[in-house]
């Protein structure tokens, strides 16, 4: 079937009317669920509901926490707690009885989908094991509130530390970027059931007292196919300014989205800037459309953090930059894996190769997932992610010759 470009992400919610107003109120949304007989037959208990879709995915490693423990642990949920808030979910620091620091984070649900949906993060996360991925510690359901606990991050997320006081060293930034990088591969590559993480951002990267990166928040994950295939999502959720083209477009969906998330990320560390910046620039509000023209004309060092003190390995560098731009890649066909830019990063693969790739797939705009050549689209794309379009941009600037990607000086100083 053929597919148009359009607005995936707009959407109609409706609110499904309860046959008796008055009784729906009055129980959580996990009795709701428990009280359609066509779903949950023989529940009749919430404890029963829980015991039936959760126990069983939990691992030893992983408990049950009491309401009134988690309460007690945040200070009745006080607001000198909260650390962070989004449309449904609300993130709490807490300290529980032994002295463990942790972040509880609270699903306000509106229905059973959301119960489905909690389920489903909570059975991803307890499949994983990384050293780079945040893990479960716990659950709590209380009402309506679906509660998850995790580790609480000594310094913050890598947004916080990119635009905090302390500035981090390019040593510090690299070494975050491979951190990353490895778990995603390891979603990807390394589970028995790969792993979509679809919401890859600096803020659900956390950061350890050694900078080491742990990679959080699987609330819009799903799993992946051991096929090379994607499938297809009406509801296109995510952070705007990583969306991956065909994913906003399309609502085509594959590990590659992840893959130009990182790729954006990884611009993040590079620049120290914000995905979208309103103090920019007109045309360089958006980090993304900001730094390619800069690759794109040799002035790959322009896009460096200016507050980055000490020193820095050139080679180092130039390859965080041109994995960055292949991950930025439009057409996800011709977006390198995760592992391949892991190689590149670590210097396992060679450098001309890449800049060849990318050279070679500048004209690669057959593939359906490329949005056609026109000013319309790329307004269109650039309004998704609420800026302004520039007449001094094209669409076909974005995947242009990559023969500049690095001035002569620096080609040379990869070769030595």
């Amino acid at each position: 079937m053929d597919q148009k470009p359009g607005w995936p992400l707009l959407r109609t919610t409706t609110l499904a009317t309860p046959v008796v107003q008055h009784q729906t109120r009055k129980v959580s949304v996990v009795n709701w669920v428990m009280s359609l007989p066509e779903r949950f037959p023989n529940l009749t208990s919430q404890q029963s509901f829980c015991d039936s879709q959760l126990k069983d995915i939990l691992k030893e490693t992983n408990k049950w926490f009491s309401y009134d423990v988690l309460k007690t642990a945040t200070s009745d949920f006080s607001s000198e707690n909260l650390i962070g808030k989004g449309g449904c979910n609300e993130v709490y620091k807490g300290v529980l009885e032994d002295g463990k620091e942790v972040a509880v984070k609270i699903l306000k649900s509106s229905g059973k989908e959301a119960v489905n949906d909690f389920i489903q993060e909570v059975r991803i996360i307890s499949s994983l094991s990384h050293q780079n991925i945040s893990p479960l510690i716990g659950i709590c359901v209380h009402y309506n509130d679906l509660i998850s606990v995790y580790n609480l991050s000594s310094r913050g997320s890598l947004e916080e530390a990119l635009q905090g006081k302390h500035v981090l060293g390019w040593e510090e930034r690299f070494q975050i970027a491979i951190g990353l990088g490895k778990a995603l591969d390891y979603l990807h590559n390394q589970c028995s059931n790969p792993v979509i993480h679809r919401d890859v951002k600096s803020s659900n990267v956390l950061l350890s007292d050694e900078f080491e990166p742990q990679l959080s928040d699987f609330g819009l994950s799903m799993w992946g196919s051991n096929s090379c295939g994607y499938t297809i999502q009406r509801d296109v959720l995510g952070t705007f300014g990583y969306l991956a083209p065909e994913y906003f477009m399309y609502g085509k969906v594959s590990d590659k989205v992840d893959v130009y998330a990182f790729g954006v990320v990884l611009f993040e560390l590079i620049s120290g800037r914000t995905t979208i910046s309103y103090d920019s620039p007109r045309g360089q509000e958006s980090l993304v459309m900001w730094a390619i023209p800069m690759i794109e004309k040799g002035d790959a060092r322009e896009l460096l953090d200016p507050n980055i003190s000490g020193s820095l390995e050139e080679a180092q560098f130039q390859k965080t930059v041109l994995a960055a731009r292949c991950c930025l890649t439009r057409a996800a066909t011709h977006r390198p894996n995760i592992r391949e830019i892991l190689k590149l990063l670590r210097g396992e693969d060679e450098v001309e190769k890449w800049v060849k790739k990318v050279e070679e797939d500048e004209d690669c705009f057959d593939d359906d997932e490329v949005y056609p050549n026109s000013n319309k689209d790329l307004h269109l794309s650039l309004a998704m992610l609420g800026i302004e379009d520039n007449d001094s941009v094209s669409v076909g600037s974005l995947e242009r010759s990559s023969r500049s990607i690095f001035s002569s000086s620096s080609s040379q100083e990869l070769q030595s």
